[in-house]
């Protein structure tokens, strides 16, 4: 009896830590370290931007003066900007402010409330794994979106459709580079106006 109640309890133990397994991996989406050229597309064209994951955080630069770093660990996304006497600023702020275009990296993160396979497709030459995620964001608000799974790149998304009520964003991911971006991408400066201040800077520079 001790024995079949030990074999009972152990059972019950490995099947809630399956369970919890299970849970955890509802949590995020993983992915490898990577970089790649992320295109939009439209029908007025494609628009590129270069793209770098670390971890958790995602930077999609915008052109040659403006980046956006997303970090989810500290709710944050910042703005960056370089100008033409290479001078510097840096803009925080909190997702709710953020109404930037954003990278669908950024948006397939976060906690997945549901995940449906849909099949797979030959991708820009790559066969993938297609699901279908619901992802709730930092700001409280859900986003559901299709991703490409590229089988043969660790499953990075090689392309990835996040819908909203009045559009589809879309988005291809090539030239995918699988490994850790450089650090000093993800450098946070140590001067970096908050949002809501803008206003009070532009005051600033107004009287000068």
């Amino acid at each position: 009896m001790q024995i079949r109640s030990f074999l009972q309890v152990l059972t019950l133990g490995c099947l809630t830590l399956a369970l919890g397994g299970l849970a955890a991996a509802q949590e995020q989406s993983k992915y490898p370290d990577f970089s790649a050229t992320q295109v939009f597309e439209s029908r007025k064209g494609e628009m590129k931007t270069k793209v770098y994951r670390s971890g958790q955080n995602v930077r999609m630069e915008r052109g040659a003066a403006l980046s956006t770093l997303y970090t989810p660990a500290n709710k944050k996304v910042y703005n960056l900007t370089t100008y033409p006497d290479h001078s510097h600023q840096c803009v925080s702020m909190t997702p709710e402010q953020a109404r930037m275009l954003p990278s669908p990296l950024q948006l397939v993160q976060g906690k997945v409330v549901t995940r449906k396979t849909a099949g797979s497709e030959i991708v820009d030459g790559h066969k993938t794994r297609i699901e279908d995620v619901t992802v709730k964001q930092l700001n409280g608000t859900t986003v559901k979106s299709r991703v490409w799974h590229a089988v043969d790149l660790q499953n990075i998304p090689v392309k990835i459709e996040s819908y909203f009520k009045r559009a589809t964003l879309t988005a291809y991911y090539r030239e995918i580079r699988i490994g850790a971006p450089d650090k000093a991408l993800f450098q946070v400066p140590e001067v970096c106006t908050p949002f809501e201040k803008m206003g009070e800077v532009a005051e600033i520079h107004e009287v000068k």
